[in-house]
């Protein structure tokens, strides 16, 4: 498996992962029944500039082609050093950490950009999400709100994080 930065020639392995999702992957992603990206939203999460906005992709290699099976991305919120953090794995690729990768991956690269907290929201039975979230080690604050979770994390890395990181790495 390789993690690498989205970009735009990613816009239709983007389309075929987020249509290889299963309903309820893709209703705890978007809060909402939803069947496809449109094209302003393949641009959005494909044309990034690396600094307010950022976006990196799990790939595995199946006969020389390639698939995404992982996809995070941090979204200007137009707040200083805050910016939308998002991620979504393929369902046959769920609990093997990849979402917590592509979170530290994207956390250090909003370290060098100023970002110093990610804000999300989250289905309260969205139980992966929240178990990442909870593991990862970087501290965060959460609210609940009519069954959604809203998540700040700290992009800093910290002593807990770093414990937190060292166990994943030993398991």
């Amino acid at each position: 498996m390789t993690i690498r930065a989205i970009n735009p020639s990613d816009r239709e392995a983007l389309r075929e992962h987020f249509a290889s999702l299963s309903v309820e992957s893709r209703y705890l992603r978007f809060f909402g029944a939803r069947n496809l990206l449109t094209p302003q939203e393949l641009s959005r999460l494909t044309e990034l500039d690396f600094a307010g906005s950022a976006g990196l992709v799990a790939i595995e290699s199946d006969d020389g082609r390639e698939r995404i099976v992982g996809v995070a991305h941090y979204l200007d919120t137009g707040v200083p050093g805050h910016a939308e953090f998002a991620c979504d794995v393929a369902d046959d690729y769920r609990d093997l950490g990849i979402a917590t990768v592509l979170l530290e991956h994207l956390a250090g690269i909003a370290r060098t950009n100023g970002i110093t907290e990610f804000d999300a929201d989250v289905m309260g039975s969205n139980r992966r999400m929240l178990k990442v979230f909870s593991d990862i080690g970087f501290e965060t604050r959460q609210s609940n709100v009519a069954g959604v979770v809203h998540f700040i994390l700290k992009t800093c890395e910290s002593e807990k994080h770093r414990r937190a990181h060292e166990k994943r790495s030993l398991g």
